[in-house]
């Protein structure tokens, strides 16, 4: 394999985005699991046919297409279903990342941007793992921009590792609490230390 991987985690909320935006002006490429997950969902695919064998059709929209508010609400409600949805995703994203990984150049740096890095055997694919952490008030706030309702973003949240557990895990543990060029900062640093990264 070829080039440097980072796995960017964190909650929901703690500002991953905003991490992998600063990587990418550094230079990285950007893979986002969840637009992976999104495409791997498209009617057509083996995973749109496999989830709507999983759930049946309650999860469409009107357009037949995956209703992702759909799923998330029958999946995230019941951890058994939850469970099954992530072994129908998870190989599918593996993939995609392994593939991305065998184009780059042997000094570039690859930045997977993925919430359940941690649960999944995409964590042996990183080099390294970098986390977001962000007071759980600002990540409820950023999840009701989002327009997620804070009942549903709390058992999201709920269904995630603790802060803890991601800043226990990671190699990189980036601040994101609202301080844009704070953030910049540390993100800036951690990508000077790279071994792969040129400044």
């Amino acid at each position: 394999m070829t080039g440097f991987v980072v796995g960017l985690t964190g909650p929901m909320g703690a500002g991953k985005t905003t991490v992998a935006q600063m990587l990418r002006e550094l230079g990285a490429k950007v893979l986002d699991a969840d637009a992976v997950v999104h495409q791997e969902q498209s009617r057509g695919t083996v995973g749109y046919s496999a989830i709507v064998q999983q759930f049946g059709t309650k999860v469409l929209g009107e357009d037949k297409e995956i209703d992702r508010a759909k799923l998330a609400a029958e999946a995230f409600g019941d951890p058994a279903k939850l469970a099954r949805l992530e072994r129908i995703m998870h190989p599918r994203v593996i993939a995609r990342v392994l593939e991305a990984r065998s184009m780059l150049a042997e000094d570039a740096v690859l930045v997977v941007e993925a919430i359940k890095l941690l649960e999944s055997s995409l964590r042996n694919a990183c080099d390294q793992v970098w986390g977001g952490r962000a007071p759980r008030e600002i990540m409820l706030e950023r999840l009701a921009a989002r327009g997620v309702a804070p009942a549903e973003a709390s058992v999201r949240l709920g269904h995630q590792r603790s802060a803890e557990e991601f800043r226990a895990a990671a190699d990189v543990v980036i601040a994101n609490d609202g301080d844009r060029e704070a953030t910049r900062e540390q993100v800036r640093r951690a990508w000077e230390a790279l071994p792969r990264a040129t400044a």
